[in-house]
């Protein structure tokens, strides 16, 4: 969106009576963007823990865990493979629940800014 576009999209809400300033139009719309990203970042972390059963922290210990078995000499090579494919799954929720909860605090600290302009 250009600049020339986002100042008519402005003056629109403005004429409509939805805003009455430029300024308020910007950052309410803003406001509303950082509470949408917040809300859906906590999804995906409430999505993890109830998936889980457990914090991010106890995951990241849970996991480390699971991966130390790879190297145990209990388990037989097709055991080791099963064990391996589960690790790596783990892992890959470990990446996605450790962004969204970056992701959440940045957000969390945007909001903080916003509110305070």
């Amino acid at each position: 969106m250009t600049p020339e576009t986002t100042t008519a999209v402005v003056a629109s809400l403005i004429k409509r009576g939805i805003f009455e300033t430029e300024e308020q139009a910007l950052r309410e719309l803003l406001r509303g963007y950082v509470l949408g990203q917040i809300g859906t970042l906590r999804q995906t972390v409430t999505r993890f823990e109830q998936r889980y059963g457990m914090t991010f922290e106890r995951f990241a210990e849970y996991l480390r865990e699971r991966s130390s078995l790879l190297g145990s000499e209990t388990f037989t090579p097709e055991q080791r493979v099963v064990l391996g494919r589960a690790v790596m799954e783990e892992e890959d929720d470990w990446l996605e629940w450790k962004a969204a909860n970056e992701l959440l605090e940045s957000w969390l600290g945007l909001r903080a800014e916003v509110a305070a302009s």
